[in-house]
């Protein structure tokens, strides 16, 4: 990886203290980077690295993730949701794209169904579908060993990059998984099984049709967490979703995968007049 241009800093809220990972100018185009389950700000490095200046990206670890605040409660998406509307009143911003990976897509919908007048745009990544995630009992017994045994969680964890290896040619990708191992190690012993009981509560399809604003899907194509046909039915059933851009060769976490293919797809997208927007907005609303 280049030499970083990341920042960090610290942002006490009413609900919790978060701390995030930022790049960019801080008058550039705002926007939120919101990690998935076992994971923290630190999945965004590689995508934060090569992204222009002019775009002012914000990675928060999320509630009991990172070096944010962990606590025994508080995982149900809507109240993370709640979380991420506290970040953003402490960050001072009117408007935002907002970007949102496996769980966090989930917070990220909930977030734009509460507050869609503060967005720009919604950019779901290889995103938990709209309907929510439902998690076996035997995946719980996993989740719960992981908690102690950090070789099922590194195991569990390059599931969620199959193209992506810690050859053991390359110490500088082997030394970076072992800081993603670390972070999960140290996530708030609730969080790893709580994320997933709050995904199999909640569910938003029927009420995601009220998301008119310009919304992207992208998904990776040897994704073994979330398939195609979750991800189509959510894009059918949000009306601003207009596209969804497949990452060939591509696993669950484009991010760390494909940095470059993903900044790609969503500086064009976010940089795009979105005129053809208002037409969908106007039929919505006529529907209702």
């Amino acid at each position: 990886m280049p030499m970083s241009q990341i920042r960090t800093a610290f942002y006490e809220t009413p609900r919790m203290t978060f701390h995030c990972r930022i790049h960019g100018d801080e008058d550039g185009l705002p926007m939120l980077l919101l990690h998935g389950s076992f994971a923290s700000s630190r999945w965004w490095e590689p995508f934060l690295n090569i992204l222009p200046n002019e775009i002012l990206a914000v990675a928060p670890d999320l509630r009991g993730c990172g070096q944010s605040d962990k606590s025994e409660t508080g995982y149900a998406i809507e109240e993370q949701a709640e979380d991420v509307w506290a970040l953003v009143q402490a960050l001072e911003w009117d408007e935002f794209d907002l970007v949102g990976h496996s769980s966090g897509g989930a917070i990220a919908m909930e977030f734009a169904l509460q507050h869609m007048e503060r967005l720009h745009s919604l950019i779901l990544v290889d995103s938990a579908p709209a309907e929510g995630v439902f998690t076996p009992v035997d995946a719980y017994v996993l989740l719960e060993r992981m908690k102690t045994d950090p070789e099922l969680l590194r195991e569990g964890l390059k599931v969620l990059m199959p193209t992506w290896h810690d050859d053991e040619g390359d110490p500088e990708r082997r030394r970076f998984l072992d800081q993603l191992v670390a972070d999960a190690q140290q996530m708030a012993p609730a969080a790893f099984t709580a994320i997933a009981d709050a995904l199999g509560r909640w569910n938003r399809f029927h009420e995601v049709r009220h998301l008119t604003l310009p919304t992207l899907l992208i998904w990776g194509d040897q994704d073994e967490i979330v398939d195609r046909d979750a991800t189509t039915r959510t894009l059918i059933a949000i009306p601003g979703a207009a596209n969804l851009e497949i990452l060939r060769q591509v696993g669950h976490s484009p991010m760390i995968e494909a940095p470059v293919a993903l900044a790609e797809r969503m500086i064009d997208f976010i940089t795009d007049e979105f005129e053809e927007y208002e037409a969908i907005r106007e039929m919505a609303e006529e529907e209702e």
